[in-house]
């Protein structure tokens, strides 16, 4: 109860700081934006609702612990130039505020369909020196659109009409803000600023008697929320509205918006130390868009001030809508204070928060050889946001971020790892024949270990690569385990390079194939179908890598005369490796004590655990080594054909088997046991010498294969 009562007082002390500083930001900013179109106390008005609203919606929906949302300077910036923008189209002054709502409600529904998307995580992708070029180029707006609150020239004068106090005003307003904080951490700076600038316009007025204070120079009374009427209810007059304009506004607006939220929602994690949730972020943000557009409110998104202040005052979960009720309070009972704030003060802390806003360090990046380029595509962003508007920089940053992505993706080699079955051979063990001619001849075996996303230009690079393999019998492997997607042109390279290794004849064969990749668990039938001349192509599927390279090994060592018939013929015992260096009469010995055993296909020689002390010949069938990983499921550690010998480890040393053995066909073995091998050294120890030595050799050469493949492993 007592931790509960602690984190309450803390989200209402980060609430009320809150609100301290989205209070100044959001009258200054609405009255930046609707002051020419609606006066300036019904524009600060519209900042306090949409600041209200935000802090209501995205507090209860959540997403990001600590969050604080309201009129920020990027949609301030944006809804400025719309409202210029839309003027110069011939949209009437009265209807220009309605456009506005209406850019934002069409936002809010943008920022929803980027947040069912799954955009939050796609906006991480933005890179930074594009978001820097956004931020410098909005901050550097804003300061370029207070120069008039600034001067003290009201809409429609000149630069001739400008008076010294508004200057004085803002001046102080902006020393206080900027500098306050730092000797009083406790006081926003903004609120500072405000309280300063405030002060001294009440002093110079007074000072000066009973001098008329232009209505311009001062927001005025912010009107009652019994007078305001919401948006909603004029939803009819959206209808002729310049909607091409609205929806290329809404969409820079959303993506503004959405970056600013996600940004703001890191700041917020390094802070309190948590993660957040940038799919509910963003879903808060664009309900409460929406709500703030049919409301009669300016849009907004998290803000930077307001969540840094908030959290360090110790807000968390309920810091947002407590700041909601404060602004709700006072401006349902301090709107004649407005009269007595200074436009020109309100000025200050707008050019205030929008120097915050400028990336300083885009000039140390142009110092530095291996930033440059960052430096100018932050320039870039930045110049097309003055010299243009802030929605064709959004544009022209999200197309700098797309092709700085394909660069970055061209640049990272398609092909992870080159091997050939010399370097990694299957687990298949064979006769040593078999062996040796793999061993020379395995080069011919290549498989490519693929990654990242299999593109035209991506495919046309491994097209290079390969193309020393393509012009010979030779079977090439795609290992497409850390591939992430396959497009259509690459389809038709692959189909190129499958009929290049055919026609010298080799094939070309895939395995590890995901099925959401668009191949499809046959991709011999899906290039088929694909292909604008259908037939027969030389591509086969594997669900794992060992399987491909068992394949093509014995596809290999047939084309080198080691047929099918050769590979799967019962073996006598002196055809077997074990005996190769034995006398007739040392084999006959051994043959002597060896007792024969047939399996079905499916039986189980031997289960993981089960204590064993035999040595297992194969003469015929195929037995696999398996290792279980999960229901019906397994790895396989080695195969062993006819002329392969296995269980060597036991028989040598009992103990509990390490892995499961399974006839996978019909299987002959000849077995050996510790009793029977110590009636052969007693009876015919040369025999039981000769026997322990090829185990030996045998043992020698399944560890210089283990070495490579633990080194393989390490590699991978």
């Amino acid at each position: 109860m007592n931790r509960q009562h602690h984190n309450l007082l803390s989200d209402l002390r980060g609430g009320l700081v809150a609100a301290a500083v989205v209070l100044p930001q959001a009258t200054a900013f609405g009255v930046t934006v609707f002051a020419p179109w609606t006066g300036a106390a019904a524009g600060a008005l519209t900042g306090l609702i949409g600041a209200i609203l935000l802090l209501l919606i995205t507090g209860a929906i959540g997403g990001t612990v600590g969050l604080i949302s309201g009129p920020t300077g990027p949609s301030m910036a944006l809804l400025a130039g719309t409202g210029v923008v839309l003027a110069a189209a011939g949209v009437a002054p009265s209807a220009i505020a309605p456009a506005l709502f209406a850019v934002t409600v069409f936002a809010g529904l943008l920022q929803l369909l980027i947040a069912l998307a799954g955009g939050g995580r796609l906006m991480k992708f933005v890179p930074y020196p594009v978001i820097a070029g956004l931020t410098t180029g909005t901050g550097l707006l804003l300061v370029k659109s207070q120069y008039k609150p600034l001067l003290g020239i009201g809409h429609g004068g000149s630069l001739a009409d400008w008076h010294w106090v508004p200057v004085a005003i803002a001046a102080c307003t902006f020393c206080v803000a900027r500098f306050v904080p730092p000797l009083l951490p406790r006081i926003p700076g903004a609120i500072a600023g405000l309280i300063g600038g405030t002060a001294l316009f009440q002093i110079i007025v007074h000072a000066n008697g009973p001098t008329v204070v232009p209505q311009h120079w001062v927001i005025g009374a912010v009107p009652a929320l019994s007078e305001f009427r919401p948006a909603a209810g004029a939803l009819g007059a959206w209808l002729a509205l310049p909607w091409p304009l609205i929806l290329q506004a809404a969409f820079a607006l959303a993506v503004l918006c959405s970056l600013n939220t996600l940004l703001t929602s890191v700041l917020a994690d390094t802070t309190t130390g948590l993660r957040h949730d940038a799919h509910r972020a963003l879903l808060a943000q664009s309900v409460g868009q929406i709500a703030v557009g049919l409301a009669g409110g300016m849009a907004g998104s998290a803000s930077v001030g307001g969540t840094v202040a908030s959290v360090q005052a110790g807000a968390r979960r309920w810091a947002a809508p407590a700041a909601g009720g404060v602004l709700l309070v006072l401006l349902l009972f301090s709107g004649p204070v407005g009269q007595w704030l200074p436009t020109s003060a309100l000025a200050g802390i707008i050019i205030a928060s929008a120097l915050n806003l400028v990336e300083t360090d885009i000039v140390a990046w142009a110092r530095r050889r291996r930033t440059r380029l960052d430096a100018a595509v932050a320039l870039l962003v930045t110049g097309v946001t003055l010299g243009y508007d802030l929605m064709i920089a959004v544009l022209v940053g999200l197309a700098i971020a797309i092709l700085l992505f394909i660069r970055a993706q061209s640049r990272v080699p398609i092909i992870h790892r080159r091997q050939t079955a010399i370097e990694r051979p299957s687990v298949r063990q064979r006769p040593v024949e078999q062996t040796e001619l793999l061993a020379r001849h395995g080069d011919r075996i290549v498989m490519y270990q693929l990654r990242g996303t299999l593109f035209f230009d991506k495919t046309d690079q491994l097209f290079e690569q390969m193309l020393p393999d393509l012009d010979r019998p030779a079977w090439g492997i795609l290992h497409l385990r850390r591939v992430l997607r396959i497009d259509l042109s690459s389809v038709r390279l692959l189909q190129q390079i499958a009929a290049r290794l055919a026609a010298h004849g080799g094939e070309l064969l895939f395995c590890e194939v995901h099925e959401d990749l668009g191949l499809g668990r046959d991709v011999e039938r899906t290039l088929r179908k694909l292909s604008l001349h259908p037939g027969r192509l030389n591509v086969k599927t594997f669900a794992a890598a060992d399987q491909a390279l068992e394949y093509a090994e014995n596809a290999l060592l047939s084309v080198l005369g080691v047929t099918a018939t050769v590979l799967e013929r019962r073996l006598q015992l002196a055809e077997l490796d074990l005996c190769r260096d034995m006398k007739p009469a040392e084999i006959d010995a051994l043959a002597a004590v060896l007792r024969p055993r047939e399996l079905a296909g499916g039986e189980r020689l031997f289960a993981a655990g089960d204590s064993g002390t035999e040595l297992f010949l194969v003469l015929r069938g195929r037995i696999d080594i398996r290792l279980p990983a999960a229901t019906d499921r397994f790895k396989r550690l080695a195969i062993y054909g006819p002329g392969t010998v296995f269980g060597e480890i036991a028989f040598l040393d009992p103990g509990p088997r390490a892995a499961e053995a399974v006839a996978v066909r019909p299987t002959e073995l000849l077995v050996l046991n510790r009793a029977d091998f110590n009636q052969l050294r007693v009876g015919y120890p040369d025999a039981a010498i000769a026997l322990l030595l090829a185990l030996g050799r045998l043992q020698s050469r399944t560890l210089r294969w283990s070495a490579k493949e633990i080194q393989r492993l390490i590699q991978w």
